[in-house]
């Protein structure tokens, strides 16, 4: 229960002990004993609109609410008791204990359970152990009940906050890794295709000024530049869409890297590959091979270098190999990007040395 509902429970409940007394005057029961009622109509009247007056103030200050309840039912038990005016106790004693600061809390729990206390010891003192037992159960009905009521409903709406703020925290702990994981994307994807370009056009640039015949490492410069402004371009337009659209790379986008591992003297030969296997595949192993081609090119430019395509079953396997001219790390940003691609589809990569050939070998479910 909310505190708009407590504050609109308060008032149906001011207007209903109102009603009830209204209702117990024209019955007869407008007090507990009908045998003592001595009030006129005007006084009862009265009764009524100081109890009205004082649940309607209880909702802002329930502590002056409960003084002057108690005041009443001190006033009234004299030619009372007047069972309105209980009632309206009851309802004041939840305010009171859902409302209240902890310190006013408290007292009113002690008031209440002396008070309860008080009522079954005076019963059986002046009428036995049976109007004592009553006594008691009146003031269990009328005070202590209001107050585990109070409790019961404070322990829920404390539970219900907690579960909010546990939404919330966790809605923000979502958002924060969504927008990680879409960093770690872009940085992925940059890595993979641009920096591929940038650094295959840094190493023709090198082979340039030493070539007798610079035009094929020329046509190859310029082909690795128009293939970086395409990636980047097409990283703007995913960037710059409303929707959640995803481009994937196509086997036929590693040509300009093939040309630039060509242009600096070494061989590439593919066998088989991946423009028919499904699209998710296709682009991974697009990426995976564009790193190792890439990566072939800058540590080991003059060696062969074979690019494999092959399906087994549900499988389907990328192995890229070439010889290596130094001992290579296997440390860097690209290897750690071929293994998460190809586990983003349930698959996985090995990368590192075998003998004097550097491997990259990925296998992906493709069914």
């Amino acid at each position: 229960m909310s505190e708009s509902d407590v504050s609109r429970s308060a008032n149906f409940f001011a207007v209903g002990t109102l009603a009830v007394g209204l209702l117990l005057w024209v019955c007869g029961a407008f007090t507990f004993f009908s045998d003592h009622d001595v009030y006129p109509w005007y006084v009862k009247l009265l009764l009524l609109a100081a109890a009205f007056g004082i649940q309607l103030t209880a909702r802002a200050r329930p502590a002056l609410a409960f003084g002057a309840i108690c005041a009443l039912l001190a006033i009234d038990a004299v030619w009372g008791p007047s069972l309105p005016l209980w009632i309206a106790m009851s309802d004041i004693v939840f305010l009171c204990a859902v409302r209240g600061p902890r310190t006013m809390r408290h007292f009113v729990v002690a008031v209440c359970a002396v008070f309860t206390l008080g009522l079954a010891v005076v019963g059986a003192v002046a009428g036995g152990v049976q109007i004592g037992v009553l006594a008691g159960l009146i003031g269990i009905a009328f005070l202590i009940s209001p107050i585990t009521y109070a409790q019961a409903v404070t322990a829920a709406r404390r539970a219900s906050e907690a579960e909010k703020t546990a939404a919330v925290s966790r809605a923000h702990a979502e958002r924060t890794e969504a927008l990680a994981d879409e960093r770690r994307s872009l940085s992925r994807e940059l890595h993979d295709t641009v920096a591929g370009h940038v650094s295959a056009i840094a190493i023709l640039s090198e082979a340039a000024r030493d070539a007798d015949d610079p035009a094929q490492i020329v046509d190859s410069i310029r082909g690795n530049s128009l293939a970086a402004l395409r990636e980047l371009r097409t990283m703007i337009d995913v960037l710059a869409a409303d929707g959640d659209e995803k481009t994937t790379a196509r086997w036929t986008s590693l040509e300009p890297l093939i040309a630039a591992a060509d242009a600096v003297g070494s061989t590439v030969t593919a066998i088989g590959a991946a423009d028919g296997l499904p699209r998710t595949v296709e682009a991974v192993f697009t990426r995976i091979a564009g790193e190792a081609l890439a990566n072939a090119t800058k540590h080991a430019p003059g060696h062969e270098v074979s690019v494999v395509v092959e399906t087994f079953g549900e499988t389907a396997r990328l192995t890229v190999r070439n010889q290596m001219s130094s001992q290579p790390s296997v440390a860097g940003r690209g290897v750690a990007n071929m293994r998460v691609r190809a586990e983003s589809i349930g698959g996985r990569a090995d990368v590192g040395p075998d003998g004097r050939e550097w491997v990259v070998i990925a296998e992906v479910p493709h069914g």
